[in-house]
């Protein structure tokens, strides 16, 4: 076995401060224009982005809107023409976004129960911004299809995931041969538009917010202690209430650890030595650790005992094969194949492609499967997701972190426009080198002082894993 358990250098468990990025509204514009950019190479007439509060972030990505509870449009036109369609109580929401916009309110984006009077129906907001008969419209949705994938369906690009009653109010304008499903152009590998970030002020913002989770993690793993509930451990979050990802988690028994994405429960209580986790994700960024709940071997439950070697140390060394071979022009395959030659076997029930891209949402895609051949591109936003979890006995290990690949041009303007998070990023990645033994390559960007880092005893952050 090529990993031992080291001592962890103190400032690894110091919060990291936090300094807000915000980004403005030229990084939004830039944006718009790349869509603009992709539109006329389709030659399309419109593309329609939709929204709602699961799948809201496309629509934020391009303008800051957050759909909530509400569903939403934004539009965009192939002269530029901007327009964002919303309900009732996200028209004044809608002011949040910072640049000029045409504002539309459709009734029935509203809640049930609210005033449905005084606004056109969707029919004539499509007339109003524009779209004819012969108008040739993009749909952006949350998921595309692919034809000769497993599930794949026939005419993928006529298949769309946003509500019927959308596209059927398009369909009496628009002629259908016209209307394709344009979600691959955003979300598609390797090139889709939200898959990179092009401007230092995006990576400094994904440092911003991986800061910050990484900082509840730390906090929570500080607090934990046997016979706390799982809502007891989370009121040690302190969080500062920005919207997130995904629903935060503090599980600390087997049927929540089986259950996967459980939120706190005020019932149940840690146990000492069982297995225990944390997750907790805001917009661009998640960090997770889970693993045995435990000071030392000897406060490790008997039906974990001998776990920590077999199971737990083989996890965390795919987790360093991960961070060593992902990289610049390395394809998904490449990174595949090196970390499930560690945890391949069944029982470590790697089920979930071993790392994936992350945005606005928590995982956008990801290339990471048996023989894909798409490349890592500079820009590339990614999370070392590998989910290992037996069920006989119930244990799962997890250690997420969020980093940016870059190459030497975009660190170069990086270390101009913010130099300090240049260096927090320098720190890391020396402490992955030289502490962690993990060889990361020069590309590789750790957004979080617990990037790679995993501790053997949870209730003991004293320790953690090294490559041998």
């Amino acid at each position: 076995m090529a990993v031992k358990i080291i001592n962890c250098p103190s400032w690894v468990m110091e919060e990291e401060k936090e300094i807000p990025v915000a980004l403005s509204a030229d990084v939004y514009l830039e944006r718009i224009k790349i869509l603009q950019e992709r539109m006329k190479d389709n030659k399309l007439d419109f593309v329609i982005v939709y929204g709602d509060r699961e799948h809201f972030a496309s629509i934020e990505y391009f303008t800051r809107y957050d759909c909530r509870f509400e569903e939403g449009l934004f539009i965009l036109s192939r002269d530029g023409e901007r327009t964002i369609v919303v309900g009732n109580e996200g028209e004044a929401y809608s002011y949040y976004i910072p640049f000029e916009i045409n504002r539309i309110r459709y009734r029935h984006f509203s809640l049930q129960g609210q005033p449905k009077e005084s606004s056109p129906s969707l029919t004539e907001i499509f007339k109003q911004v524009g779209i004819r008969a012969d108008s040739k419209i993009g749909i952006v949705g949350y998921k595309y299809f692919e034809v000769g994938e497993d599930g794949a369906v026939d005419d993928a690009i006529y298949h769309f995931d946003i509500p019927e009653y959308i596209l059927y109010e398009l369909f009496k304008i628009a002629d259908r041969k016209n209307v394709i499903n344009f979600t691959k152009e955003i979300t598609g590998l390797p090139d889709g538009i939200r898959m990179t970030v092009r401007d230092p002020r995006e990576i400094a913002f994904v440092e911003y917010q991986a800061i910050k989770t990484a900082n509840v993690i730390k906090r929570l793993l500080k607090a934990a202690k046997p016979g706390m509930t799982e809502t007891e451990i989370a009121s040690y979050a302190r969080a500062d209430l920005t919207p997130t990802q995904m629903y935060s988690l503090v599980n600390c028994t087997p049927l929540s650890i089986s259950l996967g994405l459980r939120s706190p429960d005020p019932n149940l209580k840690m146990t000492l030595g069982e297995v225990f986790g944390l997750c907790y994700s805001l917009r661009g960024s998640l960090c997770c650790k889970v693993g045995v709940a435990a000071y030392d071997e000897s406060t490790i439950c008997d039906r974990l005992k001998g776990k920590i070697e077999s199971f737990y140390m083989k996890h965390w060394l795919s987790v360093a094969t991960w961070f060593e071979t992902v990289g610049i022009g390395v394809t998904g395959g490449e990174v595949y194949e090196a970390v499930m030659n560690i945890v391949g076997a069944p029982e470590f029930g790697v089920a979930l492609n071993p790392g994936h891209y992350i945005s606005m949402d928590e995982w956008t895609n990801s290339n990471v499967r048996k023989d894909s051949k798409i490349p890592f591109r500079s820009g590339s936003v990614l999370q070392s997701d590998i989910i290992a979890a037996s069920k006989d006995p119930v244990m799962t290990s997890i250690c997420e972190d969020t980093i940016v690949l870059a190459d030497i041009d975009l660190r170069t303007k990086l270390k101009e426009m913010y130099p300090n998070v240049y260096d927090r990023i320098e720190k890391r990645r020396r402490f992955m080198k030289e502490v962690l033994n993990i060889d990361i390559n020069e590309d590789v960007l750790p957004m979080s002082s617990l990037s790679g880092v995993m501790f053997p005893y949870m209730l003991d952050t004293s320790l953690i894993y090294s490559k041998a």
